[in-house]
């Protein structure tokens, strides 16, 4: 009975792998197709993918064997969209920069926060990308998901490229100051020495 399972097993894992193959193919092709399309609203199937594979390795504990091979699925199809996503991102990164699609970009460091949701330079390099389009929506959108995620170096945000607009914005200097109880360019109001006061 024992040598049955095995086999049963054996066969299951195979056929995972196989799956895994043709998923890691069809993630490319649909990554091509979203770049090709520039197809932002596309954005929340990559993150529908991603958060279906986390919840299967975060929501319960392997009982058998075949819940192991299970999540085992799961990290590997994470891992695998995390490739997909890396390998696209630094070909269009290492192209010239008069030949450099910025949009593309943007959509793949966007990609890169959904698959892997603590990657600061993802959310950073958004922020100045987005900048330098004068999109500061997207801009502001991606300083607040960093702040929420945790990250409060200041002086990285002060040297931001292509920010001097952004940085000036009365929405930046309030999410600075809800996050990271720092006002205009980091400094607040209270922590300014008044020089009558000595």
């Amino acid at each position: 009975m024992q040598k049955k399972q095995a086999r049963v097993y054996k066969r299951l894992e195979r056929q995972l792998l196989d799956s895994l193959a043709y998923k890691t193919d069809y993630f490319k092709y649909v990554l091509l197709e979203d770049l090709d399309y520039r197809n932002f609203e596309n954005l929340g199937w990559w993150q529908y993918q991603y958060n279906s594979f986390y919840n299967q390795i975060s929501d319960s504990l392997p009982k058998t064997a075949l819940d192991s091979l299970r999540i085992s699925y799961a990290k590997r199809s994470i891992v695998s969209l995390i490739g997909v996503v890396r390998d696209a991102y630094e070909l269009e990164a290492n192209r010239p920069p008069s030949v450099r699609d910025f949009p593309a970009l943007v959509f793949l460091l966007m990609l890169r926060t959904i698959v892997n949701p603590n990657d600061n330079v993802a959310y950073l390099s958004i922020i100045s990308y987005s900048s330098k389009m004068e999109d500061y929506g997207t801009a502001l959108f991606y300083l607040e998901a960093a702040l929420k995620n945790g990250f409060d170096d200041l002086e990285t945000l002060a040297a931001l490229p292509e920010t001097g607009l952004l940085k000036i914005m009365p929405e930046y200097q309030a999410l600075l100051e809800v996050y990271l109880k720092k006002g205009r360019y980091g400094i607040r109001e209270e922590e300014i020495e008044d020089p009558d006061m000595e």
